[in-house]
């Protein structure tokens, strides 16, 4: 089994190295771009939301269009292309390594925060589940004022659709989802590993099913640069290993930031770019507020006490940081562990995931809701409260008294009510923004974690499971209070890694927020913000299809703006 695995990665080896950019130009330094070009659109960051809106644009064949982007090529790092190797790229050169400020309400732990530093962004770094939420927090979103975004246009985003093949394998896709709800010609590719006849992506998430993944018909990883940014035209010149410092107006102290400064290091030389029609920030949810802030856009005071000159008070920049909080518990089971290898010194080993999520809703009776003070944290019935994600069949560890196999899942509070914030402190553009996202901050995200914890383990005593399923053995069967269970929570939570809202879209003319429905950063002209810092609110899925949504409707708003 090692050897074919091996051979496996060869051959993927072989075949990344034969694939070339078709059509953009990369450049690896800012002195090798052109001279004699202007640029139209200048796209600050290649991830998810920026390949796509710059490939969506590049339909223009009159606009000329400009990535920058911080970490490399996807191309260069084949580990983003294997599904298995996810776990792989946390940590490496492809990874922002952020790390959270302590945490309060994880008994002052700091957590690691792994974010894609590479075309696609996370979309080339992630799990790959495409979950798209619930119609009504589709709906929610429309109530910001964007009058044309209904509940079709969330549920057949141009661009999102599955092949005639669904997956690995070619398994067929016949009766394993609605075709409804999906496209069959869209770039980005989603399968299925094993046939179901539920799809939850109809905008009704509630229940248990399948995953659906972004992986194309050749087992491979379909992102945002694979699907989108890779088939762009030559009017699309990707600026790769350099940072976007901040957005400058065009004008002394004026507010139209059509103008990008890049550097590719602390104390190299910063060059300016200029943007013909306009600058988009899309550097993810901790990226895009820091250029914001130093660009002198943000709270006054705040900016003001880091050393950056206020150009535009907006105190909502960096804000309203929504992001899930999860937790890992585990049952004995008599199911087969999914090792697919191990030596005999057990210091290696395969695992292959399972590939089942539950969204739950918690009765409206459940102590969350029952307690004084705590309402429904959701958009409505369709939404879910918890998520419960089955990630695999541990093996046996005698070593540490676990003699059975354990089935492990993550269980999630995937709408929380507390928020946190990203901010900076001193006036370098190259110091990291400080990341708080201030996990189980507000009593019902704790209550409402408690009570899934105690939700999976109601359904895994169901009769159908007995025999096969036994006690919880993280945490232990005796821990059962409010407050055993808090205890366990506050130790042993962490992020979902589900962040959004840190650019917070709001209504025209609101009081808070950071963007418009037209995604034109609030007091500016010529800078928009394209990424999943606009989402206002975590949805009930991963948030990767949802970034996919917003950077379609961005596009088409952008480009209508100037036929």
């Amino acid at each position: 089994m090692a050897i074919i695995l091996k051979l496996q990665l060869l051959l993927c080896c072989i075949f990344l190295s034969l694939q070339v950019s078709r059509g953009r130009v990369v450049f690896q330094n800012v002195e090798d771009l052109p001279q004699d070009i202007q640029y139209d659109f200048i796209v600050a960051g290649g991830g998810t939301g920026g390949s796509l809106v710059a490939t969506r644009l590049a339909e223009n064949t009159n606009w000329k269009i400009l990535v920058i982007e911080a970490g490399g090529s996807n191309e260069d790092a084949w580990q983003t292309r294997v599904p298995a190797l996810w776990q792989s790229l946390w940590k490496s050169r492809v990874d922002w390594n952020y790390t959270t400020v302590p945490q309060p309400g994880l008994n002052n732990r700091a957590v690691d925060y792994p974010r894609g530093k590479v075309l696609g962004g996370c979309s080339s770094h992630n799990t790959m589940i495409y979950t798209r939420g619930a119609k009504s927090e589709w709906d929610r979103y429309a109530e910001l004022g964007v009058k044309s975004w209904e509940r079709e246009q969330s549920t057949n985003i141009r661009g999102i659709g599955r092949g005639v093949d669904s997956g690995p394998g070619n398994l067929s896709d016949a009766g394993h989802f609605d075709p409804a709800f999906h496209g069959t010609d869209g770039e980005l590719s989603l399968s299925e590993e094993f046939p179901f006849n539920q799809d939850w992506n109809d905008g009704t998430p509630v229940g248990t099913a399948w995953n659906e993944f972004t992986i194309d018909v050749k087992g491979m990883r379909s992102s945002a640069t694979t699907a989108f940014l890779s088939k762009a035209g030559d009017n699309v010149h990707v600026l790769l290993n350099t940072y976007v410092t901040r957005v400058v107006p065009a004008a002394s102290n004026g507010t139209d930031f059509r103008v990008v400064e890049v550097g590719t290091k602390e104390g190299g030389e910063l060059k300016q770019i200029v943007a013909n029609k306009e600058v988009i920030v899309s550097g993810g949810i901790f990226g895009t507020p820091q250029i914001l802030l130093y660009s002198g856009i943000g709270n006054g005071e705040e900016l003001e006490a880091a050393g950056v000159q206020t150009l535009v008070d907006n105190p909502s920049v960096g804000k309203n940081l929504s992001d899930q909080v999860t937790v890992f518990v585990s049952f004995s089971t008599t199911i087969d562990d999914t090792v697919m290898e191990r030596n005999r010194n057990r210091t290696s080993c395969k695992v292959i995931p399972l590939n089942h999520m539950s969204f739950i809703r918690l009765p409206d009776d459940a102590p969350p809701f029952s307690e004084e003070g705590f309402s429904d944290t959701t958009t409505g019935e369709d939404a879910s409260h918890v998520e419960f994600s089955f990630f695999q069949i541990g093996a046996p560890d005698p070593d540490a008294g676990v003699m059975n196999s354990t089935l492990q899942v993550f269980v999630s509070n995937i709408h929380p009510v507390s928020r946190g914030s990203v901010t900076i402190s001193t006036s370098n553009p190259f110091d990291y923004a400080a990341v708080d996202p201030g996990l189980l901050a507000e009593p019902v995200d704790m209550s409402i974690l408690r009570e899934a914890i105690r939700s999976l383990r109601r359904l895994l005593s169901a009769p159908v499971f007995q025999g096969s399923v036994f006690g919880s053995v993280v945490p232990p069967a005796n821990v059962t209070s409010d407050e055993d269970l808090e205890g366990f929570v506050r130790n042993a939570a962490n992020s979902w890694l589900h962040g959004v809202g840190s650019a917070s879209m709001s209504p025209k003319g609101a009081e808070w927020g950071v963007v418009d429905p037209d995604f034109r950063v609030k007091g500016t002209t010529g800078l928009r913000v394209v990424d999943a810092s606009v989402v206002p609110f975590a949805p009930t899925a991963h948030t990767q299809a949802q970034t996919y949504g917003f950077a379609e409707l961005a596009s088409l708003l952008i480009a209508k703006d100037y036929a």
